[in-house]
């Protein structure tokens, strides 16, 4: 029983979840009718295949960090010794099969934004990680890749929709760059003992937090362009000012006290604020009737 508990929590079920709804959106706002359409084959399937490979990242992931995750989260499935080593490899290896494998019954777009998002999840994995910096732009293109393979699904509805897909997709990556920062900022211990070259650790914890705000920064700064530029209606832009509030008092926090603890409360608020996001996207296309 432990061991089922113990993979579910390897699953990191929540995560797993936004990625599935990511591609939804990604999806539907990209669809021509700019209403809540998709294309039910191709989209069902990129969801599930997004979400299987993205599973794996997430047991690879911490396969591959055990000792850091020993210091910095030692509750966690296999440094806790609920799951095993090679249980968890093994798990990463079948979700990341089944999510490449489904996806060949999609379009070329959507094997292609996979099979290169797969090798980003391995190498990210494996060696990316502790490259610091490139480290945290290979998850924030990952995030926004979700958004672009929504939008691949529905090419047969609009040949157009890769571009409008590109927008949440941008936003998606500059936000998650911010964060995966603040991460750093909140594994600071553990990956200074394991010599992992985050921006933290190589810059110190301070000027990490300027870099992270500085990204977080520019997702406030071009946030009402969608709105502006005719995309999205107004019920858009109140979510994104919404979203904008929250990274604006997460900056003020990070910067007043870039300490660990902060560090983990602020990437916390920032998934809670990526969520109002995509909600934004989605009630905010143009021609959506509300009851």
């Amino acid at each position: 029983m432990e061991a089922v508990k113990g993979s579910i929590e390897l699953m990191r079920l929540l995560n797993g979840f936004m990625v599935a709804v990511a591609v939804l959106v990604g999806a539907i706002v990209s669809s021509s009718s700019g209403s809540f359409s998709y294309h039910p084959d191709f989209t069902t399937i990129a969801i599930l295949s997004a979400f299987f490979t993205a599973t794996s990242g997430y047991i690879l992931n911490d396969w591959k960090d055990v000792e850091i995750d020993k210091i910095n989260c030692p509750e966690r499935a296999i440094p806790s010794g609920k799951v095993s080593r090679n249980t968890a490899l093994v798990l990463a290896i079948v979700f990341m099969a089944a999510g490449d494998i489904i996806i060949w019954f999609t379009n070329w777009e959507c094997i292609l934004i996979m099979m290169i998002g797969s090798v980003l999840i391995i190498a990210y994995s494996l060696w990316l990680k502790k490259a610091g910096f490139i480290g945290n732009l290979t998850v924030a293109v990952l995030t926004g890749f979700c958004l672009l393979v929504g939008g691949a699904s529905v090419i047969p509805l609009n040949p157009l929709a890769l571009g409008m897909a590109m927008w949440p997709a941008l936003l998606a990556f500059s936000l998650n760059v911010g964060r995966e920062i603040m991460k750093g900022i909140d594994d600071y211990e553990g990956d200074k003992a394991e010599g992992a070259n985050t921006l933290a650790v190589l810059w110190g914890r301070k000027k990490a937090a300027w870099t992270g705000v500085g990204f977080l920064s520019i997702t406030v700064a071009i946030s009402p362009f969608p709105f502006l530029l005719g995309y999205y209606n107004i019920l858009y832009l109140v979510l994104a000012l919404i979203v904008d509030g929250i990274l604006i008092v997460d900056s003020i926090l990070i910067l007043k006290t870039p300490t660990s603890e902060m560090g983990h409360n602020v990437k916390r608020t920032i998934k809670f604020a990526a969520f109002i996001g995509l909600l934004a996207f989605l009630v905010g296309i143009h021609g959506l009737i509300l009851p």
